[in-house]
Protein backbone atom coordinates (compact mmCIF):
# COMPACT_ATOMS: atom_id res chain seq x y z
CA UNK A 1 0.00 0.00 0.00
CA UNK A 2 1.46 3.34 -1.08
CA UNK A 3 1.14 6.55 0.94
CA UNK A 4 -1.34 9.10 -0.39
CA UNK A 5 1.32 11.62 -1.42
CA UNK A 6 3.09 8.99 -3.55
CA UNK A 7 -0.19 8.03 -5.21
CA UNK A 8 -0.93 11.69 -5.95
CA UNK A 9 2.60 12.19 -7.33
CA UNK A 10 2.28 9.12 -9.53
CA UNK A 11 -1.00 10.36 -10.96
CA UNK A 12 0.53 13.72 -11.80
CA UNK A 13 -1.41 15.72 -9.25
CA UNK A 14 0.57 18.30 -7.42
CA UNK A 15 -0.54 20.49 -4.59
CA UNK A 16 1.65 23.50 -3.88
CA UNK A 17 1.17 25.50 -0.72
CA UNK A 18 1.39 29.18 -1.50
CA UNK A 19 3.24 31.52 0.83
CA UNK A 20 1.16 34.09 2.69
CA UNK A 21 3.08 36.95 1.07
CA UNK A 22 6.23 37.63 -0.93
CA UNK A 23 9.42 36.02 0.46
CA UNK A 24 11.15 39.39 1.01
CA UNK A 25 8.59 40.27 3.68
CA UNK A 26 9.65 37.31 5.82
CA UNK A 27 13.12 38.89 6.00
CA UNK A 28 11.69 42.34 6.71
CA UNK A 29 9.52 40.99 9.53
CA UNK A 30 12.49 39.09 11.00
CA UNK A 31 14.70 42.21 10.86
CA UNK A 32 12.03 44.30 12.59
CA UNK A 33 11.56 41.62 15.25
CA UNK A 34 15.32 41.43 15.91
CA UNK A 35 15.55 45.23 16.06
CA UNK A 36 12.72 45.27 18.60
CA UNK A 37 14.44 42.64 20.72
CA UNK A 38 17.70 44.59 20.50
CA UNK A 39 15.89 47.75 21.65
CA UNK A 40 14.46 45.81 24.60
CA UNK A 41 17.90 44.49 25.50
CA UNK A 42 19.46 47.94 25.08
CA UNK A 43 16.90 49.45 27.46
CA UNK A 44 18.30 47.33 30.30
CA UNK A 45 21.94 48.40 29.84
CA UNK A 46 23.80 49.49 33.00
CA UNK A 47 20.91 48.53 35.26
CA UNK A 48 23.17 46.43 37.47
CA UNK A 49 25.15 49.47 38.64
CA UNK A 50 22.25 51.72 39.64
CA UNK A 51 23.16 51.77 43.36
CA UNK A 52 26.81 52.79 43.79
CA UNK A 53 26.67 52.25 47.57
CA UNK A 54 26.30 48.51 47.67
CA UNK A 55 27.79 46.33 50.37
CA UNK A 56 30.69 45.03 48.27
CA UNK A 57 31.84 48.58 47.44
CA UNK A 58 32.65 49.42 51.04
CA UNK A 59 36.14 49.02 52.37
CA UNK A 60 37.05 47.58 55.78
CA UNK A 61 36.94 50.94 57.60
CA UNK A 62 33.32 51.58 56.62
CA UNK A 63 33.90 54.27 53.98
CA UNK A 64 32.94 53.68 50.41
CA UNK A 65 35.76 53.34 47.96
CA UNK A 66 36.56 56.55 46.15
CA UNK A 67 35.06 58.84 48.79
CA UNK A 68 36.91 61.98 49.75
CA UNK A 69 37.48 63.35 53.24
CA UNK A 70 35.87 66.58 54.48
CA UNK A 71 38.87 68.69 53.35
CA UNK A 72 38.48 67.46 49.77
CA UNK A 73 41.49 65.16 49.77
CA UNK A 74 41.37 61.42 49.29
CA UNK A 75 39.88 59.36 52.10
CA UNK A 76 41.94 57.27 54.51
CA UNK A 77 44.14 54.59 53.01
CA UNK A 78 44.23 51.15 54.59
CA UNK A 79 47.04 50.83 57.10
CA UNK A 80 47.43 54.58 57.66
CA UNK A 81 46.08 56.48 60.63
CA UNK A 82 43.65 59.30 60.00
CA UNK A 83 45.02 62.80 60.72
CA UNK A 84 41.66 64.25 61.82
Amino acid sequence: MMPAFLVAAAEGESHVNELWFEPIWFGVIAAVAFAGLLALLWSFRNTLALDPHTEHDKSDDGTAQGQHSADGGPGPIKGQASQH
